[in-house]
């Protein structure tokens, strides 16, 4: 049975500081916050909390506080990944899939967390769940916003810029068939944003793509013809495929289309 008494005195009023704040993850900068000690001295100290089973540790310097309630089987608990995820870097949002799940549009459940940032950081795997950071370069650290999440606050790609990400990156999203179906979930979308975001990205691809699946939506999602109207004015002269080498050519777009994509937003 886990027993907090086999912690120090100091070990126990971190603890207990920790469990009254609600803070469920904890590296040195929170303890030597908590308890005005050097880094040194927080560092050992959470290596020593963690050998007497009161932290689980996530990596090099980020621990999960273990509830004391729990039997001293460190496996047995799970603590949230995205609350995991949330503490593994500065500044960081969730992206990709994983805003898609956190703005209620995600069709499955998935054990993978996308987290953007500018700092290369090295994927997590958490008990099964795997948190991977994607690098961005500072120009295209943009579009996030805070929401409330349970008790806590998380910073999340915000709607539009997540439609941006998972059409530019699909394999961060389960691909297009499931992105298709998570964009049919949107309520409201800022149009003028999306063209803001589309010309910050500087990536002529997107332009496309990101036509050919509004007009394709359009009276599923209510697309502004003002919109696909920008977009077109926006597009190049090269001709893109959308996913795959093969597939119909699209004229209005310039982009050549599985055929099968088509038939999701039919089938609903």
């Amino acid at each position: 049975m886990y027993k907090l008494e086999k912690l120090s005195g100091l070990e126990q009023k971190l603890y207990f500081t920790l469990e009254a704040e609600d803070e469920r993850v904890v590296n040195a900068k929170k303890v030597m916050k908590i308890l005005n000690i050097s880094q040194m001295h927080a560092y050992n100290l959470l290596k020593s909390m963690y050998k007497k089973g009161a932290l689980d540790r996530v990596k090099s310097n980020l621990y999960v506080r273990i509830p004391a309630h729990i039997v001293h089987d460190r496996g047995k608990y799970l603590e949230d990944p995205i609350i995991v995820a949330m503490n593994i870097t500065e500044p960081y949002f969730f992206s990709y899939y994983t805003a898609l799940s956190l703005h209620g549009l995600a069709q499955q459940y998935t054990k993978n967390f996308y987290i953007s940032t500018i700092k290369p950081i090295p994927k997590i795997n958490y008990h099964g769940n795997v948190i991977q950071p994607v690098t961005l370069t500072p120009k295209r650290f943009f579009g996030f916003c805070e929401i409330k999440y349970g008790n806590k606050k998380v910073i999340v790609s915000d709607p539009e810029r997540t439609v941006i990400d998972v059409v530019d990156r699909p394999e961060y999203a389960g691909g297009y068939e499931e992105i298709f179906r998570c964009i049919l979930g949107v309520e409201k979308l800022n149009w003028q944003k999306i063209i803001t975001y589309v010309d910050k990205m500087e990536e002529k691809i997107l332009v496309n793509r990101l036509g050919y699946l509004f007009d394709l939506l359009r009276n599923q999602v209510n697309t502004p013809d003002s919109f696909l109207k920008n977009l077109q004015k926006r597009l190049s002269d090269n001709i893109y495929y959308f996913e795959k080498k093969h597939g119909k050519f699209n004229k209005k777009w310039r982009i050549i289309v599985d055929e099968r994509l088509k038939k999701v937003v039919e089938a609903g």
